[in-house]
């Protein structure tokens, strides 16, 4: 025998004994770990969250009044004038605990699902319904206040006064009175942002109701 094939068959019998031990031993797996889903981001806001929105929620109540008029209170004139206004829900907006932490406002607004058109409908920038009060839905900063106004001609903004939720989110409904109804909104922050929304909704049924319920000359 060759002394290559002897150191061959030496090498091969002293592995033999390790390759026996590890034959007996099964392998080892690690075992598959299940990660959890991924959950949608937390809301953020602050302790005093649900009372800010209280109060505010209780200034919409009142805006916009003027003294003499049944809903105006004078704990909600912030600024003395006799008129409970934009400037007043701005400065409660200042006064009051923080409902979530400073972010870059913006304001989306939609039609709720059950409130638009179904099959085909005209185009319209804003949405378009078959009913004459429809729900609007929206979503912006937590704890903003919504300003909103109707027509071309109320820039100012006098129609009721919203409150974005601990979510962002807040609703509405209207009564439309024209086949074109123009709507705006303006979300304010207590950080001082603002931001403006124009919504034109499209009522398709309006010539059907003007027959029905003609208007008195």
């Amino acid at each position: 025998m060759s002394k290559a094939r002897s150191k061959f068959r030496f090498v091969l019998e002293s592995l033999e004994p390790r390759l026996a031990l590890s034959s007996a031993r099964p392998l080892a797996v690690a075992p598959l770990v299940s990660r959890p889903a991924p959950q949608p981001p937390a809301v953020v806001s602050f302790p005093d969250a649900g009372q800010t929105i209280a109060t505010l929620r209780e200034f919409t109540q009142h805006y916009p009044t003027r003294v003499g008029e049944p809903d105006y209170d004078p704990a909600f004139d912030l600024n003395k004038n006799g008129l409970i206004g934009q400037g007043d829900g701005k400065l409660l907006l200042r006064a009051l605990p923080p409902v979530a932490p400073r972010r870059p406002l913006r304001l989306a607004v939609i039609l709720a699902p059950d409130s638009r058109a179904k099959g085909s409908v005209p185009t319209n920038l804003g949405g378009v319904t078959q009913l004459r009060t429809p729900t609007i839905l929206g979503r912006t900063s937590p704890g903003a206040l919504i300003f909103t106004g109707s027509g071309l001609v109320d820039l100012r903004l006098t129609g009721p006064a919203l409150v974005a939720d601990e979510r962002g989110e807040f609703s509405m409904q209207l009564t439309q009175s024209d086949g074109i109804n123009q709507l705006n909104f303006m979300a304010v922050d207590r950080y001082g942002q603002q931001t403006l929304r124009a919504f034109p909704i499209l009522w398709t049924r309006f010539a059907e109701y003007e027959n029905a319920h003609p208007r008195r000359t």
